[in-house]
């Protein structure tokens, strides 16, 4: 039978579970300043929500990893509260690092633009 929904409970769940968590992230602390919510992964079962985030300054790396461990428990705790999910998934917050990956890239491949452009000795 086909569903009235076009996308997965999953993908609604960690949408939801990123509104909240980024939301909550503004009113906590000024730790957060500079940190984005990159998406949410949360399992077939809703027991998990996986958050990843990236730092804008990569020295700030440290201070958003604390602030997660400092406030996991009023994030998770305001996502029991602002959502009527039957189960709230436990949360869990991971750097994504496909953002630094995706700059070392666009460094590679530029400099191999840069080398092809030189005039070389044949």
């Amino acid at each position: 039978m086909p569903t009235a929904h076009r996308y997965e409970r999953t993908d609604r769940v960690g949408t939801l579970v990123r509104s909240v968590v980024a939301s909550e992230m503004e009113r906590l602390d000024e730790a957060f300043d500079g940190v984005v919510i990159t998406g949410v992964d949360v399992d077939r079962e809703l027991t998990l929500a996986v958050v990843h985030y990236d730092v804008r300054d990569a020295d700030d790396d440290d201070s958003a990893a604390a602030a997660f461990d400092e406030h996991h428990h009023r994030l998770q705790r305001a996502l029991g509260d602002q959502t009527s999910l039957r189960r709230t998934p436990a949360l869990r917050f991971r750097r994504d690092c496909s953002v630094v990956e995706a700059e070392r890239i666009d460094d590679l491949l530029a400099g191999i633009a840069a080398e092809r452009d030189e005039p070389g000795e044949r």
